[in-house]
């Protein structure tokens, strides 16, 4: 975006902020520049917008998505052998005296509206360059006209988006007082259109040559500097990942672990293994994180109904199988497929002996059973934690999916 978009962006995010409205942008410039940049800073740490997502979620898919899916089958609307729905979008209605109206993916239509930088009539086409950045609204959806509560979910590659307004079906209401909340439309057509340009299976299938694990961390910086001369060699991927993943990443994701308590009573460990990292001390992150991947993993197959192996790659197996018989989704069905054969297929259960660099391969029993020496290196901690943190997004959205999110 050019200097003059970005000055309207922070004009724009000013007024969300405080719901003040100036008159002239350019005259409150330094004051609209401090405000985004307060916002930016606050919301490096804060979890409550992901608090605001999960938690309805955890309450709207279980009541109402899977009862409407389930019904779609029984209709023959959705094959059965679909399932599970990579739910993509999804909104749901409520008129005040009728049953709620789920739509999903296909179905959901939405109208956003914003101030256009030139002249356009009815009917001409209308791109997302063609908005002023920024000042774009999300137009509460109707049935036959009137407004209605709503709950409207986005999923992109494991960034979920919730929009909400249920106050129509409050006293008092009326559509005068209803709200517009922004939408950041060319944000969210940028991000469209990079993942279409860099398909996420093709990256994921690359980094797991490099021993990495899946993540939706990697976008966009990393697809950036891999496309650069000499971006994608191993070295220059590993210090792009590590510098993507510092301080502030894993606090919040620390913060979000413990408030949904995601590992249960592994959290400790978890948190203890970030800390080491984040100090320097790369031994001691390995050594207590290697154990927890069992653990986590059994607890789920346990807790969830599933049935307990003696062996752990067969509660892998059913810890996928678990996941998938929700008949939802909230990502990528390979994702999931990526995460299960990074661990069940690649170096994690392979014999010691066939681990040519015990620095850079992920191997639980060369660690757990003291068979490696000389291998704390901050790359193969780092990849430790995140697979963590790829079993923990899949945790997070079968919890919702089943409605037990703390």
């Amino acid at each position: 975006m050019t200097e003059n978009d970005i000055r309207t962006r922070a004009y724009f995010h000013f007024e969300n902020c405080t719901g003040g409205t100036w008159q002239n942008p350019d005259a409150n410039w330094y004051q609209a520049e401090a405000e985004e940049k307060a916002w930016a800073t606050a919301r490096a740490s804060d979890i409550s917008g992901e608090l605001f997502t999960y938690r309805p979620l955890s309450q709207m898919i279980p009541m109402l998505v899977i009862p409407s899916i389930n019904e779609k089958v029984a209709n023959g609307v959705i094959s059965a052998t679909t399932l599970p729905i990579e739910l993509q979008r999804l909104q749901i209605l409520w008129p005040p005296s009728a049953p709620p109206v789920v739509q999903v993916n296909d179905e959901v239509q939405i109208t956003v509206e914003g101030i256009a930088r030139r002249p356009v009539k009815a009917g001409d086409p209308v791109y997302t360059t063609d908005i002023v950045p920024g000042s774009e609204r999300l137009v509460p959806p109707t049935i036959n006209g009137a407004p209605v509560a709503y709950l409207l979910f986005f999923s992109s590659f494991m960034d979920l988006r919730v929009y909400f307004d249920f106050s129509p079906n409050g006293p008092d209401w009326t559509p005068e007082i209803q709200r517009k909340p922004p939408y950041d439309l060319q944000e969210f057509a940028a991000r469209t259109n990079f993942i279409q340009a860099n398909p996420p299976k093709t990256l994921l299938t690359r980094l797991k040559q490099l021993g990495w694990p899946p993540s939706p961390t990697y976008y966009p910086s990393l697809v950036q500097t891999m496309a650069q001369p000499g971006g994608d060699t191993p070295e220059m991927v590993a210090s792009t990942i590590i510098a993507i993943h510092g301080v502030q990443y894993w606090t919040k994701r620390i913060a979000l672990w413990s408030e949904l308590k995601i590992f249960s009573t592994r959290t400790p460990y978890i948190r203890k293994a970030i800390e080491e990292y984040l100090e320097g001390d790369y031994i001691s992150a390995i050594y207590v994180a290697v154990p927890q991947f069992e653990g986590i993993i059994n607890d789920y197959v346990r807790s969830s109904g599933g049935s307990v192996a003696s062996k752990f790659r067969d509660n892998l197996s059913e810890f996928e199988r678990l996941i998938e018989s929700r008949g939802v989704l909230l990502f990528p069905r390979f994702a999931l497929n990526l995460v299960v054969d990074f661990i069940d297929s690649g170096s994690f259960w392979n014999n010691t002996s066939t681990i040519a660099d015990p620095r850079q391969e992920i191997n639980r029993h060369g660690i757990a059973h003291g068979v490696f020496t000389d291998f704390e290196a901050q790359e193969l901690a780092l990849k430790f934690l995140i697979l963590l943190d790829c079993v923990a997004v899949i945790l997070l959205q079968d919890q919702m999916i089943r409605g037990v999110l703390n």
